[in-house]
């Protein structure tokens, strides 16, 4: 007999014994469930040793697992050695933690669902949650070439299919430097990433599970092609009413979207004063939206000199 139990592992150490493949499915469901989540293995992949480099995991390795469980809520053995995973399980018992052991699922006294079969074995929201709780969602900040483009790729080095959500105007729009920055966007995407260009952000956020991975990049040039669209510098008479009903419609669907979403934007409030009424108001615009993003945001990050720290 199987008595299903949920664990809410928000800010809770999750220890992953195992640096391949099945360690890494094992991370990305942990991370989605806001675990603080710790790797011991003698080698991580690079899709691990990324996300360590970035402070995203914790990460031992060469050392003892067993010495990294004190503290931890959850255990997942994921081992290629399966004597190694049996240890594990055997210490976590001992040390009265919840343990799942990757490659004998059957004889472990905590049983995790294969994914496939994850969604059916969701247990209800509890009294006072919404029941379409939000995804995972990612904001990247940074200044102009500050590598927050490449940290936000790489946050999703690990995933096959995502669709990249570009909200610049397009090649072939007469400006050389902007043609030769999306080809070396692009040059750097894995084949199985697939661009879509569009501002309809907010449509592409609700679509519904199991919609793959968004890589929005980026809000700044969505907002000013925005402002520029909702005729902000025409001096249109209803500009302001649109723009904010606009920028609301995106708050909106990222604080509600179910799917994982990851989005670049412009820090431009660190620099000088812009000297025209147009680049103030720009700036202050994108200033209150990257604000409200970052308030519905499971992470926040900043990006400075090619060097990602984590704010929240």
């Amino acid at each position: 007999m199987i008595f299903p139990l949920g664990l809410r592992l928000r800010g809770r150490r999750a220890v992953v014994v195992g640096g391949g493949a099945a360690a890494e499915r094992c991370v990305d469901g942990l991370l989605a469930a806001g675990a603080d989540v710790l790797v011991v293995a003698p080698v991580l992949s690079a899709a691990l040793a990324g996300l360590a480099a970035r402070g995203v995991i914790a990460a031992r390795t060469g050392g003892a697992a067993v010495s990294g469980l004190d503290g931890a809520w959850l255990v997942l053995a994921c081992a290629d050695d399966a004597l190694v995973n049996a240890s594990i399980a055997r210490q976590a018992a001992q040390k009265r933690i919840w343990c799942v052991t990757a490659d004998d699922n059957a004889g472990s006294a905590t049983l995790m669902p294969a994914p496939d079969a994850a969604a059916s074995a969701t247990a209800p929201a509890a009294a006072g949650e919404h029941e379409s709780r939000p995804g995972r969602r990612v904001l990247v900040l940074g200044g102009a070439r500050s590598g927050k483009s490449a940290t936000a790729e790489s946050m999703l080095a690990a995933v096959s299919v995502v669709e990249y959500i570009a909200t610049g105007h397009r090649q072939g729009s007469g400006d050389p430097e902007w043609d030769q920055r999306i080809r070396e966007h692009r040059e750097r995407r894995p084949a199985g990433w697939r661009t879509i260009e569009t501002l309809d952000v907010a449509r592409v956020l609700a679509e519904p599970e199991p919609a793959p991975a968004a890589l929005i990049d980026c809000v700044s040039t969505w907002l000013a092609r925005v402002m520029d669209g909702c005729g902000v510098w025409a001096g249109k008479e209803d500009a302001d009413a649109e723009l904010a009903c606009r920028t609301d419609r995106l708050v909106e669907a990222w604080r509600l979207t179910r799917r994982r979403a990851i989005a670049v934007s412009n820090e431009v409030g660190c620099g000088v004063v812009p000297a025209t009424p147009s680049g103030r108001r720009f700036r202050d615009e994108l200033g209150w939206l990257n604000s409200r993003l970052a308030a519905a945001s499971d992470e926040v990050w900043l990006c400075t000199a090619g060097i990602a720290q984590r704010l929240r």
